[in-house]
């Protein structure tokens, strides 16, 4: 390729991402200039798991308690 047409698929390249950026600026405001983040926080995410398995394992275990003293009282009625 000689160096017209690579300047030439240069500039047709910044061109479309521009358009892209204003798309996303249109919707989301300034902060849609920015190209968004494709990698995940992996360690946060992972402590979010953690804690919330731990979290509902505690509350279904109340929960099971609870339910279980409900209907006793229930029983004596």
């Amino acid at each position: 390729m000689d160096e017209e047409t690579l300047n030439k698929l240069a500039v047709e390249a910044l061109l479309e991402e521009a358009k892209l950026g204003a798309r996303r600026a249109e919707i989301m405001g300034p902060s849609g200039w920015t190209k968004p983040k494709e990698t995940v926080n992996k360690r946060f995410l992972h402590s979010t798991l953690r804690n919330v398995v731990l979290s509902n394992k505690h509350r279904s275990s109340r929960k099971d308690k609870g339910s279980k003293h409900y209907s006793c009282k229930e029983n004596k009625k």
